[in-house]
C-alpha cells in the first residue's frame, strides 16, 4: 500500500493547487478514534476471497460463522439469521465479507449498486503502478464498468484510474500510481492500501454537515463545488461509465481511511423509502472504533443520526448501530485496543 497521500484522489488528477485543498483529521480528543471495519455482503466467499487475495493482497485474518447474534437479527430484521463471516485486511484497513445462509426474498430481488448510488458506492484502492492489480482483477472475474482501458486524468500526475465490479456488484476504484515517475526520497514501504470509501447522497450539503460534526472536521477537502473545479469530462466518464457526469465531492479523513461523500449534478442520486436489505448483495455498512460507547452514541445523535439499536455484545466488545441522515448503517464499536475489530491495530495508521 502506498505510504504517501499524494493529494491523490479520484479526482485528485485535477491537479490542485494547496490553496484550494482542505486537509483534515481526526482530533485527538476524539471519542472515534478510526474505522474498525467495513462490511460487504457477498453469495460466494471462496470466490470472494481468491479475487481480493490474488489481485489486492488482502489477507484473511478471520473467518467464523455467526449464528444466534441478537445483532444481526435486528439489523436483517428477521429472527435466525446466520452468515459466515471473512475478515479480510490491508495495511490500514479490513473489510468483513459476509455469506448469508438464507437471504430473504427482498434481499435476493435487490439489484448491485449503482455508480452513482444511493450509499456506500465504492471502495477505492491505491497501489503502485507494477503490481497490476487492475489487471489481476479482470482476470481474476471482475469487469470494467466504462472504457476498459485506465485513465489518466491529468498528464501531470502519474496516475491511472479505474472502475470495475466483482461477482456481486461491488465496485471497485482501482488508483494505479506510477511510483517510479514520483520524486521522492525513497519508495514506499507498501504497494497497496485502501484509500477510500464513497458514499453517494443527493444532498451532499446535508451530510458534510452531519459527519463534520460526527468528526469533529469543521473544515474538510472540497472539490467541484466551484464553477472552475468542475468534475466533469470525458476521462470522468470513461472512468465511471456514464455520459456527461457532473458532480462534486467532499473527503473526511477518519485516522486510517478516507470517506468521500459525492453528490452527482448529472445523474441524481435517488434515495430508497426503506434501507437496503443487510443480506443484500454489496457495501453494508461502516463500522467505528471508539473509545467510549455512550459519548459515541451521544454525538452521533447530536450530528443528526438516529440510533436504531441498543448495545450488544460484539467481537468481544460492544457495539450500537444507527443510520446518517442518508439511512447509511453505522456501527459504533468498543473493544481492547489490540482487539482484531479495533483500527489502532494498524501501525502508524498503517503507513509503516
Amino acid at each position: 500500500m502506498l505510504t504517501i497521500r499524494m493529494g491523490l484522489a479520484a479526482v485528485g488528477a485535477l491537479a490542485l493547487s494547496a490553496c484550494c485543498v482542505q486537509t483534515s483529521q481526526l482530533p485527538d480528543d476524539s471519542v472515534i478514534k478510526g474505522v474498525g471495519w467495513v462490511g460487504a455482503t457477498v453469495t460466494d466467499l471462496e470466490r470472494t476471497e481468491k479475487l481480493y487475495a490474488d489481485a489486492i493482497d488482502l489477507q484473511v485474518v478471520d473467518d467464523s460463522a455467526i449464528a444466534q447474534s441478537a445483532v444481526l437479527d435486528a439489523l436483517a430484521g428477521r429472527d435466525g439469521v446466520e452468515v459466515q463471516t471473512r475478515m479480510m485486511r490491508s495495511v490500514n484497513m479490513q473489510i468483513r465479507f459476509m455469506s448469508f445462509a438464507s437471504p430473504s426474498e427482498k434481499a435476493q430481488a435487490t439489484p448491485p449498486v449503482p455508480v452513482q448510488g444511493p450509499g456506500f458506492m465504492h471502495m477505492c484502492y491505491q497501489v503502485d503502478q507494477k503490481t497490476q492489480t487492475y489487471e489481476k482483477f479482470l482476470e481474476g472475474g471482475a469487469a470494467f464498468l466504462g472504457k476498459k482501458e485506465m485513465q489518466q486524468l491529468n498528464p501531470r500526475n502519474p496516475v491511472y484510474y479505474s472502475y470495475s465490479t466483482d461477482f456481486d456488484g461491488l465496485i471497485a476504484e482501482i488508483e494505479h500510481v506510477d511510483v517510479a515517475a514520483l520524486d521522492l526520497p525513497q519508495p514506499p514501504k507498501n504497494e497497496r492500501r485502501i484509500r477510500h470509501l464513497a458514499l453517494a447522497t443527493p444532498d451532499i450539503e446535508r451530510l458534510t454537515d452531519f459527519y463534520s460534526v460526527l468528526l469533529g472536521q469543521p473544515e474538510f477537502r472540497r472539490l467541484g463545488n466551484w464553477s472552475f473545479l468542475r468534475l466533469e469530462g470525458e476521462k470522468i466518464d470513461a472512468v465511471a461509465g456514464l455520459d456527461g457526469i457532473v458532480g462534486e465531492s467532499a473527503f473526511f479523513q477518519i485516522r486510517n481511511l478516507e470517506l468521500e461523500i459525492f453528490k452527482f449534478h448529472s445523474h441524481p442520486t435517488q434515495l430508497p423509502e426503506t434501507p437496503r436489505p443487510l443480506d443484500a448483495p454489496g457495501y453494508n455498512m461502516i463500522v467505528l472504533d471508539v473509545s467510549d460507547l455512550d459519548a459515541a452514541r451521544a454525538l452521533f445523535e447530536q450530528a443528526g443520526g438516529t440510533i436504531v439499536t441498543e448495545p450488544m455484545a460484539m467481537d468481544g466488545g460492544q457495539i450500537v448501530f444507527g443510520r446518517d441522515p442518508d439511512k447509511n448503517l453505522i456501527g459504533l464499536q468498543v473493544a481492547p485496543t489490540d482487539a482484531l475489530v479495533s483500527s489502532r491495530n494498524f501501525k502508524n495508521n498503517g503507513i509503516e
